[in-house]
């Protein structure tokens, strides 16, 4: 019995000792292929550090050539987008120009039309008084009436003595006041200029039409107003353009002081 105990606790020993042993050859394997297996790790991983040291510097090389094509690129659009723009400006300021020149044009033909405008209404020749109604006539309405106007060389005799012959173009004034329908009461005709010189007449000295020229026996004038003086219309700008002209009544009349200038109007009494 004693024995069969020692033997068996023999065999116990040796399966104990048998399973210890194949435990730290199975340890010593993992051990090893664990070791195996992070050697291949860090070959993988140094292969593909060489790969990516490898593929950098054509990357680089790339990104600069794409840089440097970048670079080309932005400045020539840079370029034609300044370009343009400074043509959009210029157009721009040659459009504005351009208004601004068709405004100045189209004030300055305003600008005309009313010193036309302004300029008629000055140089409009008034007859008041014992008339149908007073009435005002323009220059060009003057001008119009063909029936009226008279031209003739003026013979003229002032206070000093001095003499002369002025060519003359006008509307013969009794006949313009027969047209603004003068009163069969009127005794008297007054021309007035602008600066307050007048000379009155009678309506009879205005009605005659045989002034004379005492050098020419043959020469008869009616009173005019007179618009151009030789060959030279007035200037409205110096003043109303009528001018009363007046011949001699006989030989010897100094007629020159009853010429009035820039007659403003003709007041009828």
């Amino acid at each position: 019995m004693k024995n069969k105990l020692l033997i068996l606790l023999f065999i116990i020993l040796l399966s104990l000792t048998s399973c210890t042993s194949n435990n730290n050859q199975i340890a010593a394997n993992s051990g090893d292929e664990t070791e195996v297996i992070k050697e291949e790790d860090e070959e993988i991983q140094d292969d593909e550090g060489r790969e990516e040291t490898v593929d950098e510097p054509e990357n680089k090389e790339q990104h600069n050539e794409e840089s440097k094509v970048d670079l080309e690129v932005e400045p020539k659009e840079e370029t034609e987008k300044n370009n343009e723009e400074k043509n959009a400006a210029q157009n721009e300021i040659n459009v504005k120009d351009n208004t601004e020149e068709s405004n100045e044009n189209e004030e300055s033909a305003q600008a005309e039309d009313k010193e036309e405008s302004n300029s008629e209404q000055e140089i409009a020749l008034k007859i008041q008084g014992l008339i149908e109604s007073e009435i005002s006539f323009t220059l060009n309405e003057l001008k119009e009436m063909n029936d009226l106007i008279f031209e003739a060389d003026f013979y003229s005799l002032n206070s000093f003595g001095t003499t002369g012959y002025t060519h003359f173009k006008g509307v013969n004034l009794w006949k313009l006041l027969e047209v603004s329908e003068i009163s069969p009461e009127a005794s008297t005709i007054t021309v007035i200029a602008q600066d307050g010189y007048k000379m009155m007449f009678t309506v009879e000295q205005a009605k005659k039409q045989d002034y004379i020229d005492e050098t020419n026996s043959d020469a008869r004038y009616p009173m005019i107003i007179a618009w151009e003086e030789k060959g030279i219309e007035y200037d409205p700008e110096e003043g109303a353009p009528f001018k009363l002209v007046v011949g001699q009544k006989e030989a010897g009349d100094v007629n020159k002081p009853n010429w009035v200038s820039n007659i403003d109007r003709i007041l009828i009494e």
